[in-house]
């Protein structure tokens, strides 16, 4: 019997150290963490465009676009462009993930727009998420390279709040498919503004 109780404790302790070894790697590894060039942690991706900075600026201003190039949003609908144009600082929209308008959705609102460099949308009303977390933001940022190349970069942080561990592991799982979104659509920004297509 005792023999048995010390084999189930061996093997007690060696899940529990695969399973510690399995969640440090991906902490370690995820793409939710320091960056270089900012202060804060951040998923980012970014993506080179063989177009001005204006016009994919005006492309992702444009919520009725996102039909066309996000790969996990069906449709945007802007909320206020009675007081506030869509794409401006100030402007709120709704996200849904499904055509019918039921599960994953969530808000935004403008809260930056620096013409040609910068948005940044604060992300509120989250419902629907298997995780959330609170305090999250976006920012798409633009960079000219070239008179008709640029690029741009899209990421996702904690704004004005430091985020407790729970917040902080679910980020660091949620990052990887996070960075897998960020990428698939920025695939489809370059091929629509560069193709028309």
């Amino acid at each position: 019997m005792e023999k048995k109780s010390n084999h189930l404790k061996k093997w007690s302790i060696r899940i529990g150290l695969t399973l510690l070894l399995l969640i440090t790697g991906m902490i370690v590894f995820s793409p939710y963490g320091a960056q270089k060039g900012f202060s804060y942690k951040l998923v980012k991706c970014t993506v080179e465009i063989n177009a001005p900075a204006d016009s994919v600026f005006r492309f992702l201003g444009n919520s009725a676009n996102a039909s066309k190039w996000s790969v996990y949003v069906d449709h945007i609908i802007p909320l206020n462009t009675d007081s506030f144009p869509d794409g401006t600082i100030g402007s709120r929209r709704r996200c849904f993930c499904e055509k019918d308008e039921t599960g994953i959705k969530w808000d935004e609102l403008i809260t930056e727009k620096i013409p040609d460099k910068k948005r940044q949308l604060v992300l509120y009303n989250l419902q629907g998420f298997p995780i959330t977390a609170e305090h999250l933001a976006t920012e798409q940022l633009y960079e000219k390279l070239g008179d008709n190349k640029c690029s741009l970069t899209f990421s996702l942080f904690f704004k004005n709040a430091k985020p407790g561990l729970w917040e902080s592991l679910k980020t660091y799982f949620a990052g990887y498919k996070i960075k897998d979104v960020y990428s698939a659509n920025m695939d489809n920004i370059k091929r629509i503004v560069e193709t028309g297509k």
